[in-house]
């Protein structure tokens, strides 16, 4: 793959434009301690919700429908359920 000179000084200036943007003088973002909590918060509870599920084997999967085996061997389909 070849890159054209106007594609390479495109990159080259992005670069140097994030260099000179990206400087300890730029803003920093603000102190939010009730936000920040949140989110911490929020975080740890999705590993305690993680945690707490049910692993797949012991959960009842409720698309399993017994099949109904009719007197010519074929299963009998309720179109109500499914198979």
């Amino acid at each position: 793959m070849t890159v054209d000179r106007s594609t390479a000084f495109a990159v080259i200036a992005a670069f140097a434009l994030g260099v000179c943007v990206a400087t300890p003088t730029t803003p920093q973002p603000p102190d939010r301690p009730v936000l920040s909590w949140i989110a911490r918060a929020a975080k740890a509870l999705l590993w305690v919700a993680a945690f707490a599920e049910q692993p797949p084997e012991h959960r009842h999967d409720a698309r399993i429908v017994q099949h109904a085996i009719g007197d010519d061997g074929y299963p009998i389909v309720d179109h109500g359920r499914g198979l």
